[in-house]
Formats: C-alpha cells, structure tokens, sequence
C-alpha cells in the first residue's frame, strides 16, 4: 500500500523519507513531530523502535543487512538517529524483521490489544506523510496490534502507490472522494466515489490517481498490514 522509492534511495538519500505527525488532541492542528520520528513508549524515536524489533527478532546488524543488502554503517546510522530511512529501506528491514512497515512508522506497541473501544479523534491520528508527494496515510485504528488495520488515504493527482506488492490477508478499498485505480493480479479497476473493492492481499496489487483531482479511499487490511 505505501508508496516505493527507487534503489538509489533505498540507502539512504533519504528523498522519499516520510515525515511522521500526530495532531494534539483538543488543539484543532497537527504537531509536527522531527522527520522520520513518532512519539512512542517515551523514547521518541525510530532508531529506538528498529533496534527493539531487531533485537527482538534475535537478528544482529550483519545479518540485517546482509539480507536487506543495506550496509551495516547505513543501519546503524540510521539505530543511532543520524540518518533518517527511505521508505523502501524502511520496508526493506522491516521485511527481514518479519513485521509490517507500519509497525516500525508507527511504533512497536505493547503485546495487548487495550481496551475494547478505543475513540480516536480526528485531531489525533497517527499520520505518515510523503513529502516528495505529498500522498498521506492517517491511521484510523488506535495502532497495528488489532485484528484489523484501516487508513484514511489521500491519494493527489497523478500520484501512485508504486510497484505491485502483497502480503498475508484480505483488503477492502472504499473510495469517498475522486477515482481511483487499483490492480489485482495484473488486472485494474476502477473506483469511483462510493464504490468498493475487496479482495485476496497476497495478489500482487497497488493503486494509482491518474486524473487531476485529488482521491480520499479508506483502505482496510486484515490483518493490520502497512
């Protein structure tokens, strides 16, 4: 679902990197927080949450980036915040980690699902933005724990997901404003305001805006996958 950058960026030029926000409930704005960093567990930081999820995983930094072919110099950067990932090398040590992307956008968070109703205002979502793009995902679930994952995703003209991809579980896309395309296994659809589309996620898939009206869809993924 989130949008690729090319190989070049993957290590580390950093021009797709994302910039992560979390409005302050009450305040009516958004409180820009550093780029590629989410408040999280009082550490505040992605280095933090990677080096958590390598360690948990019982990988060391060799290993890491022999299998995302990123060097151990990028990586340990990027553990000791002095360089913010891309996207796609993001994706790419969240892959060898065994763990959705988001997991590392949003923070790990704790083992339990909370409470059984979770109210999130719309001042308060956990946002991801891509500032190349400016193609904005907000998280409408409390995190990625649940049994389920749903983004609000505002999709600008002539922006696209990236190459194909798919993971575990089903998709539903809702499209509320604009149109959008989605291919499925090669083959593409299109949505338009109030349609829908749900199907297998472990068939390769992506999305593209191709007119020049911004689109806003709701896209729900189960399990929670990002």
């Amino acid at each position: 679902m989130q949008p690729r950058s090319n190989e070049a960026e993957a290590d580390g030029q950093g021009r797709h990197a994302m910039s992560l926000k979390q409005g302050r409930s009450g305040s009516g704005g958004e409180r820009a927080l550093p780029q590629g960093f989410e408040e999280h567990a009082g550490h505040g930081n992605l280095g933090h949450v990677i080096r958590t999820a390598r360690r948990e995983a019982k990988r060391t930094l060799m290993q890491v980036a022999e299998d995302s072919d990123l060097s151990i110099s990028f990586l340990s950067q990027v553990e000791r915040n002095l360089l913010t990932p891309s996207v796609s090398a993001l994706k790419r040590i969240a892959d060898v980690l065994k763990i959705p992307a988001g997991s590392l956008m949003f923070g790990l968070e704790s083992s339990s699902r909370g409470p059984n109703v979770s109210l999130i205002r719309s001042d308060s979502r956990k946002r991801v933005v891509f500032p190349q793009s400016h193609i904005a995902y907000e998280m409408l679930t409390p995190d990625l724990r649940r049994r389920m994952s749903i983004f609000w995703l505002n999709a600008p003209p002539r922006s696209q997901s990236g190459p194909p991809f798919s993971h575990e579980g089903e998709d539903a896309v809702i499209v509320l404003k604009g149109t959008l395309r989605v291919e499925i296994g090669e083959v593409w659809h299109e949505l338009k305001k109030g349609d829908s589309l749900y199907f297998n996620s472990e068939l390769p898939h992506r999305w593209a805006n191709e007119t020049s009206r911004s689109a806003e869809v709701m896209w729900i993924s189960t399990p929670p996958s990002f």
